[in-house]
This record gives C-alpha cells, sequence and structure tokens, in this order.
C-alpha cells in the first residue's frame, strides 16, 4: 500500500485527488500464475499495449471520458501509422498531457520497435497494437471482458511479448 502521507509524488497532486487515492479499493497486482518466454528475443514477435487512450484520428471514435467509472473498451493502432495521426483522449486530470499529445509515440514508441528490429534485438513487431484508457476506476469490466479479447488478439496476431506502457 502506498504511504500517502509522506509521498512527495502525491502531496503535489489536488486534494480530490488525493482524497481518491487514500480510499480507493487498491487491487491485489501480484500475479496468480506467471510464464516465462521461452523463445529468444531475436525470435519473438512484440505488440505494444498503452493505456494513453490513443485513437486513430478522424477514424476511430474517441474514447468517452465522461463515464464516471472509465471507457474499458480498446482500440487498435497499426504500425504504419504517423504520429500525427494519433489523438489522446485521456480522462486523467492527474498528470500533464502536453508531452502524450505532442508526442504521442511516447506512449505508443512503435517506431522504438522498428529500431529494434532493425539493430536485430526483436525478431518482428506486431502490425497492430493496443490503446486502452487508463484510469478505470471499476476494473471488473476490464478484466472479465476487454482483457480476454485482447489476448485472444495478440494470439491471432502470433505475439510473443506484450510491451506494457502504463500511462
Amino acid at each position: 500500500m502506498i504511504n500517502f502521507k509522506h509521498n512527495k509524488k502525491i502531496s503535489k497532486l489536488a486534494l480530490p485527488t488525493r482524497k481518491f487515492l487514500q480510499i480507493y479499493n487498491w487491487a491485489n497486482c501480484h500475479p496468480l500464475k506467471s510464464a516465462t518466454i521461452s523463445k529468444k528475443l531475436i525470435d519473438s514477435k512484440v505488440a505494444i499495449i498503452s493505456s494513453a487512450g490513443l485513437v486513430v484520428k478522424n477514424v476511430q471514435k474517441p474514447f468517452d471520458t465522461s463515464l464516471k467509472m472509465g471507457d474499458t473498451s480498446f482500440r487498435i493502432i497499426p504500425s504504419n501509422i504517423s504520429p500525427k495521426e494519433l489523438e489522446e483522449h485521456h480522462k486523467s486530470n492527474t498528470f500533464d498531457h502536453s508531452g502524450v499529445r505532442s508526442n504521442p509515440f511516447s506512449v505508443m514508441p512503435i517506431n522504438h520497435l522498428k529500431s529494434l528490429k532493425e539493430e536485430g534485438i526483436i525478431g518482428s513487431f506486431s502490425s497492430q497494437h493496443i490503446s486502452v484508457m487508463g484510469s478505470i476506476i471499476n476494473t471488473s469490466k476490464l478484466v472479465k471482458n476487454t482483457i480476454p479479447e485482447i489476448v485472444s488478439f495478440l494470439i491471432k496476431e502470433k505475439v510473443d511479448i506484450a510491451l506494457l506502457i502504463p500511462v
């Protein structure tokens, strides 16, 4: 559990946010089981899952930031996209969004996967990546519905490694 009274970063948040974080029902994030990858990185296919709330501008429906418990849907982001084609729709007011808005690849680093492939560090990267919106207060729909859909998508894409980018 986080010690809210002595945490300098949390103490800089607005009072309503600090109060919310103190009473929030934090989930146990320790996995029940874990897996090890048997493939070498050079033989692996990598995909990105980002919680930045990115969508393809003028093509995909924005995440619904008005949903009190959070939008648990996801968007598929193609690898061949330009950062100028991405738009952020994240509801959190606990961070400065200007960096994400000026460089969406800071939270969806597709260009870095391309570099890793060119350098021979990874075998390949998925032609599609996943964007979800963070700030999901009630995670039950996310866990029961969205995550299994994302896992099925990644299996269909033959992805070996999912790089999680929390925002």
